[in-house]
């Protein structure tokens, strides 16, 4: 291409004879520079045009190409295990064990105490029980019949104590002997009902009314049973009911009382019986 424009370029239009070579082109200037790039990015008939065709050939193989790079590595993944995929899925864990039952709770029975003296201080309960034992007692013996045989019931008026009807005053007492001695009546303590009659009280102390019991607008009664011996003096009390602001200041009153004994057969006796205390708010303190 290029040796055949400098032919062009060497020849003139009026031959090279006796004349002196001209160096000027006779082509045009468009057209040289027409050639020079018609060489240098090719020729028409060598470009082929584009259609249709070729765009969707080339969209199908890019498309070939993708699909092939996601499929290949699905079809040489490792195949799964079946029959013991579903043994898994299926079989559910054994449960875990129950708990151990809670240990059962140990209940503390406090067992309130009988006996309201301790070493020979009077002790005040610490509680106000709910149900009163009941005190067993003795029958008192039965009163012995006193005479002698063959004596009279309820004697004659002038006769001798121990004498018969009929019988020798002044005798040699060869007669029958006299009857023994009454036996000593049981000291008790019994309960006040029947034969057994409550014991007179001679000498009453009332009870102070506590002053926290005052400020809190508490009244009523107090019930104490209590043992009376032989001299009237009062040596066991128990508190039946009543409030515990007022316990305190009856027990210290019920101390303090005096009682004519009761006599059983002739005998003083001690007896156990219920003493009621009252606390009213207008009484004197």
């Amino acid at each position: 291409m290029y040796k055949e424009l400098e032919g062009l370029v060497m020849e003139t239009p009026g031959g090279s004879q006796g004349k002196k070579a001209n160096k000027t082109p006779w082509l045009p200037e468009k057209k040289v520079e027409a050639n020079l790039a018609g060489g240098m990015v090719g020729t028409a008939h060598m470009q082929k045009p584009r259609t249709w065709v070729d765009f969707f050939v080339s969209i199908l193989g890019h498309s070939f190409v993708v699909a092939l790079l996601i499929l290949l590595p699905l079809y040489f993944t490792q195949a799964i295990n079946m029959p013991q995929f579903e043994k898994t899925l299926l079989v559910a864990p054994p449960p875990p064990p129950p708990p151990p039952p809670p240990p059962a709770a140990v209940q503390m029975i406090k067992q309130p105490p009988k006996s309201f003296f301790n070493a020979g201080k009077l002790m005040a309960p610490k509680f106000i029980p709910k149900k009163v034992e009941q005190i067993k007692e003795q029958a008192p013996p039965p009163a012995e019949a006193s005479g002698v045989a063959g004596g009279v019931v309820g004697g004659v008026p002038g006769g001798q104590m121990g004498g018969v009807l009929g019988g020798i005053l002044g005798g040699s007492g060869n007669g029958p002997a006299p009857p023994p001695p009454p036996k000593p009546v049981h000291q008790g303590p019994y309960r006040v009902g029947g034969r057994v009659q409550a014991p007179r009280l001679i000498e009453k102390v009332e009870p102070i009314y506590p002053p926290l019991a005052k400020q809190a607008r508490i009244q009523g009664d107090v019930v104490i049973e209590s043992v009376i011996d032989t001299r009237g003096r009062v040596t066991e009390m128990k508190v039946v009911s009543g409030s515990p602001l007022l316990v305190e200041a009856a027990e210290q009153a019920l101390q303090q009382w005096r009682y004519e004994p009761t006599l059983l057969n002739g005998q003083p006796v001690a007896v156990d019986m219920l003493v009621t205390l009252h606390f009213t708010l207008g009484q004197n303190s």
